[in-house]
């Protein structure tokens, strides 16, 4: 950014070409930047020394502070050189060690902490630090220094203690290095090797000594920020167009209300989405700043709802008169939780809910792959199971409904019995007769690394359920466990200790139309609507002379939850994931991210025409559900803007230093049995998270094509002031 001489005001547009080459070296990681752009000395308070009164205008002509003919055609120019393959601004990431020890082991402080049980790692044979790095040396960590992310190959599986590097491990030349995920290729911004065993602190693992291999951002190149333009549910036999923000751009700040806002982009009708970035009298507008609060006071929310149940189970064995008392939590296992609305369906079912035709495709991988095993932990595996009898719906208001498997005869040991036994997985599943390798109509004799599982024990909660275990009269175990989902197993995975072949059987989607359905909130959307009817509904905007409320400003416009998707078959046949075209648009190789709305009438959310509190005039387009004229951004929007999934990005003006939600289904996971939706990250990549996870939200409005500039250069210090017509 050019800094404006303190003896000089500049009141005409200076265009100078800036041409910049870097070199970034580290060890063997080096990267190079040559770009070239456009960067102006600019005019302060362009729009109100030129007289433009319609704030669409203003932004377009203060984009380049030409006139609009010339303003439309430098986008016009910025546009065709666009590539959605990398990020804008594009970064340089320079590998960085760090060594931590943190002396007191009973506070919280620590290197990082985990709940998890299982964890993917490497053993290389050096310590990698800043000063002696030797690619022939190194061969399983790889740095990108494009996108930031450590990568490994050739890794193990291991519990907590697996993945520390202890003395003798050094001796040896043996260094671990973990991503601290479960991740095949780690592809993380933080990798670790820890030097002692973590402490169990406020029941979690925190480690306190170890190295933690990260990054500095070396350098980038700004010079294409800017407007840009594009095509979207507006646009009308190319007449009408979106115009975008994209990269680090300091010109897209609006004061609305009491708070900042970040212009997305003017849609192709003329209104103005604006994203939430804070108070405008905070001093920051970074980090939770940018966040709103939930009604309890949180800044974070999850998108969906993970109330906790209670089952009551009469003692089935009839030995006693108890009554069995087990929890579990709403899991959201179905493809019906990505929905901003969605259905909440009573169906129990099963997938793959379908039988392959023929021997040619009857084989072990048409079956989900389940992957989320720890191998340092015992599970309960029962032998008896029947949907029809162990699992219930619950009550019609609400979306509980889970399974209960259950046993006697466990054994007084307590790892052994008739009807269930509590085993280590990797253990039960490579035992002699548990498995066959010559099973005929599913097995197919030229996959060696896939087996039959022939163990009566094969139905288990895994870790979805907390098992209740009851002492008996007659000295025999019963136990009980309720889980939203039970998976029935059906093959081994050689070599493969946290992962099973499965059946899902609970309370899963089992029509594609129904889990699409727009019937009740999702949590996220009951924050949101909460946090608008006590900050917008019926605000006044202050103004003395010509007062209006703050609903005045705003426009009915479309929020996308696009949940249209590439997958030939639901929910699940011959694929590890369901994948939702937000997904395809954003996570394959090619990046073609869309402002486009697949089915407006079903995922194209819009106000009601009737029962609503709400005072702007519903513009009779998409699906008519929303209370408010309010939602979310999207993952495509966020990619328009400079993120990019798998690429850390810190300079596009939508990352803000936290997590928050998008508005984007991602994809239905065998590989954990349950939904994500699109989110982005403190670092500004993209990626995806389980509904029942608790991230950051920033409501999204849009205001009328009618409101008009009134002052303001745009930028945090100086944000636009917006007016409406006497």
């Amino acid at each position: 950014m050019m800094r404006k001489k303190t003896r000089t005001i500049i009141t005409f547009s200076i265009i100078a070409v800036l041409i910049s080459t870097m070199t970034v070296s580290y060890s063997r990681f080096t990267k190079t930047i040559s770009k070239s752009g456009t960067i102006m000395t600019t005019e302060t308070g362009y729009c109100q020394n030129n007289g433009v009164s319609l704030l669409k205008d203003c932004l377009i002509r203060n984009d380049s502070q030409q006139e609009l003919s010339a303003a439309l055609s430098t986008i016009e120019t910025r546009t065709n050189k666009a590539n959605f393959n990398q990020v804008e601004p594009i970064n340089s990431y320079t590998p960085k060690t760090t060594y931590r020890n943190y002396t007191n082991k009973t506070n919280t402080s620590a290197i990082i902490s985990t709940t998890a049980a299982k964890f993917t790692y490497v053993i290389e044979n050096k310590l990698i630090n800043e000063f002696n790095v030797d690619d022939s040396e190194i061969t399983k960590i790889s740095f990108d220094t494009t996108t930031g992310f450590y990568t490994y190959t050739d890794s193990k599986t291991g519990g907590i203690n697996d993945i520390v590097t202890t003395k003798a491990d050094m001796e040896k030349g043996n260094y671990k290095y973990t991503c601290l995920n479960t991740t095949t290729n780690g592809n993380c911004s933080s990798l670790f090797l820890f030097t002692e065993l973590p402490y169990l602190v406020s029941e979690s693992n925190r480690f306190k000594q170890g190295y933690v291999y990260s990054y500095t951002v070396a350098g980038t190149s700004s010079s294409n920020a800017g407007l840009y333009k594009g095509e979207d549910d507006y646009t009308i036999d190319n007449d009408t167009y979106t115009y975008y923000y994209r990269g680090d751009v300091n010109n897209n700040w609006v004061k609305f209300g009491d708070f900042l806002w970040r212009i997305v982009r003017i849609n192709g009708n003329g209104s103005i989405r604006l994203i939430y970035s804070g108070l405008a009298s905070s001093t920051s507008h970074t980090g939770t700043n940018t966040l709103i609060k939930t009604r309890n006071n949180s800044t974070t929310t999850t998108y969906g709802d993970v109330t906790s149940h209670t089952a009551s189970i009469t003692d089935v064995f009839n030995l006693t008169s108890d009554t069995i008392t087990t929890n579990y939590t709403n899991g959201r296992y179905g493809n019906t939780y990505v929905g901003y609305m969605y259905n909440t369906e009573k169906t129990i079912s099963k997938y793959p809910d379908k039988t392959p035709s023929n021997t040619t495709t009857t084989r072990l991988n048409y079956f989900p792959t389940f992957t989320n095993i720890a191998n340092t932990r015992d599970y309960y595996f029962f032998k008896d199971f029947n949907p029809s009898t162990d699992c219930f719906t619950g009550n019609n208001d609400d979306e509980s409904g889970a399974c209960t498997l259950k046993c006697k005869n466990l054994g007084e040991d307590g790892d052994s019995g008739v009807d269930c036994v509590k085993s280590n997985w990797n253990k039960l599943a490579t035992k002699e007769g548990n498995f066959s390798t010559s099973a005929q109509g599913v097995y197919p004799s030229t996959n060696s690394s896939q087996y039959i599982y022939t163990s009566d024990y094969k139905y288990t909660c895994w870790g979805y359920g907390t098992p209740v275990t009851k002492k008996n009269n007659d000295k025999t175990t019963s136990v009980y466990i309720t889980c939203p989902i039970v998976s029935e197993i059906v093959g081994t995975v050689k070599n493969q200790p946290t992962q099973a072949k499965v059946i899902y059987h609970g309370l899963l989607s089992s029509d594609e139309k129904k889990s699409n359905a727009n019937i009740k909130e999702s949590k996220i959307k009951s924050e949101v609507d909460y946090w608008y009817s006590q900050n917008i509904l019926g605000k006044s905007d202050g103004n003395q002379e010509n007062p209006h409320t703050l609903e005045d400003y705003l426009s009915d416009e479309i929020f996308c939850n696009d949940r249209s998707t590439t997958s030939a078959d639901f929910p699940l046949v011959n694929s590890s994931s369901y994948i939702y075209s937000p997904y395809s648009r954003n996570a394959e190789s090619t990046k073609l991210p869309s402002f486009k709305c697949t089915n407006l009438s079903n995922d194209g959310f819009s106000l009601k025409l009737s029962e609503t509190d709400s005072t702007v005039s519903p513009n009779g387009n998409g699906n008519k559900k929303l209370t408010y004229p309010v939602g979310l951004i999207t993952i495509d929007e966020v990619a328009f803007a400079g993120g990019k999934n798998g690429s850390m990005n810190h300079k596009y003006y939508l990352n803000t230093g936290q997590n928050y939600w998008t508005m984007s289904p991602s994809s239905f996971s065998s590989y954990h049995a349950r939904a994500s939706v699109w989110f982005v990250s403190s670092t500004g990549n993209l990626t995806s998270n389980s509904p029942v996870t608790a991230l950051g939200i920033r409501p999204v409005i849009n205001l009328s094509s009618e409101v008009l500039y009134s002052k303001g250069t745009g930028t945090e210090q100086d944000p636009y002031i917006v007016k409406l017509p006497n």
